[in-house]
């Protein structure tokens, strides 16, 4: 009996490893919207904490300089914020782009194996027939020889 080979092979391998560097890059580019997300959270965090203290040195009567200059400062905080809304927004659109990538490549690679699987079957089918003839003719021979 012959061994299966299976003739797009070499072309589901290059599927696989398709589908494996595209969930790499997934994998980076969540990676980065993950940092960038953090970023967006340590300037609202410092923004927040700026606010307080000029709320608590408002109340204790801070010099009015110091909290101008505070106030640049947190104005610059809101200006960051809001490049990084944008930064996260993008970064979303990238994931989603090579989510697509994903779901595409996984279906060129099932279709394959999907192929392969069939071919299979056909493979198992034709040598279990042949392997019936091949008894059928043992047992004519054994039969024809008794005779």
């Amino acid at each position: 009996m012959s061994k299966f080979n299976f003739k797009y092979q070499n072309l589901l391998g290059v599927k696989e490893k398709i589908e494996e560097r595209i969930q790499g890059k997934l994998t980076s580019a969540q990676k980065k919207l993950d940092d960038e997300k953090q970023k967006l959270c340590t300037y609202e965090k410092s923004k927040e904490s700026y606010m307080s203290m000029i709320h608590a040195k408002m109340q204790e009567g801070t010099d009015l300089s110091v909290i101008r200059i505070w106030d640049v400062y947190i104005r610059s905080l809101e200006k960051k914020i809001t490049y990084q809304l944008q930064i996260i927004e993008r970064c979303n659109r990238d994931v989603d782009e090579i989510r697509k990538n994903l779901v595409k490549a996984s279906q060129e690679r099932k279709t394959f194996e999907k192929l392969k699987e069939i071919d299979f079957d056909d493979f198992t089918y034709i040598a279990k027939k042949e392997e019936e003839k091949f008894v059928d003719q043992l047992v004519t021979f054994k039969n024809f020889k008794s005779i």
